[in-house]
């Protein structure tokens, strides 16, 4: 979720704190699932269609949201939400939660078990480009923005 699905939803109508950031949902993604036997009997090139068109898809649904966001954000405010932060206390206890049911469906299921491994590793190595590129740009524009 977020504010432009929270706002049609009326769920501050229901709920007058809005609470950040969404622990559970770091970076969502669209999937689509198709069965293996099915795809690999499909012709290459309808298979670089649906990849092509799940990818556009991806892509312009997070470009929507985030485009959405910002103004649904103000409205649900200007409608007497109220912003709170998750204390570092939840954060670390949800973090440390979520990784624990990781690992206990990682050590009975080896198909999780591979593509959890693999995300972590992924996770692992783009969060240092991220400390370099996005997090330093982001926060430099955040100030930037604070001063006028």
């Amino acid at each position: 979720m977020a504010p432009y699905d929270d706002e049609k939803l009326g769920l501050n109508k229901v709920a007058p704190y809005y609470y950040y950031p969404g622990f559970w949902e770091g970076g969502p993604a669209i999937h689509f699932c198709i069965n293996l036997q099915k795809w690999n009997e499909l012709p290459k090139t309808y298979q670089a269609a649906i990849q092509a068109a799940a990818g556009y898809v991806n892509v312009d649904t997070q470009a929507k949201y985030d485009a959405k966001n910002p103004a649904a954000l103000r409205s649900l405010i200007g409608n007497g939400a109220q912003l709170r932060p998750f204390s570092q206390e939840i954060m670390d206890a949800a973090y440390k939660a979520s990784n624990e049911v990781y690992d206990e469906i990682s050590a009975k299921n080896a198909d999780f078990k591979k593509i959890y491994d693999s995300y972590k590793a992924f996770r692992g190595e783009e969060y240092l480009w991220f400390q370099v590129a996005e997090y330093a740009y982001d926060t430099f524009m955040i100030r930037a923005r604070a001063r006028g």
